[in-house]
């Protein structure tokens, strides 16, 4: 398996992540406006390619990481599912309860939220473990 470099991963990630703010910036403030359905499905999933890319390209970096960064990368992982877990939890609850009106659109940030907790997490465990390197 050829190595996947820190420097190849940070170019494709900065290209696809570049491509979604300009989804985000260009497309979507007009998806509510679209009358024809097959096109407003497809505006409103179109953000979502860019963010898979970003998931799979996470993947492949792993893939060629050492088993210490595997392992914290993991760490990090289960921490940020589990406080969105938590999160979401305490939210549906309070939200059955009637004590906070929650709409679908909240479920928009459950992503982005959990990507900074698991970043936030794995900055952490490298400075923890002293893991050298930028992977």
């Amino acid at each position: 398996m050829s190595r996947y470099t820190e420097k190849q991963y940070r170019r494709h990630m900065f290209s696809v992540m570049a491509i979604y703010v300009a989804l985000m910036l260009l497309e979507w403030p007009h998806v509510r406006s679209v009358s024809s359905l097959p096109w407003k499905i497809a505006m409103a999933l179109a953000p979502a390619i860019p963010v898979i890319i970003v998931i799979w390209l996470m993947a492949k970096r792993l893939m060629h990481s050492d088993e210490l960064e595997q392992r914290l990368h993991l760490m990090a992982l289960s921490v940020a599912t589990g406080m969105i877990c938590a999160l979401t939890l305490i939210g549906g609850f309070l939200c059955a309860a009637g004590v906070i009106a929650l709409g679908g659109d909240i479920l928009i940030w459950v992503a982005p939220i959990l990507s900074l907790i698991y970043g936030a997490t794995h900055v952490w465990l490298r400075r923890r473990y002293g893991a050298t390197g930028c992977s």
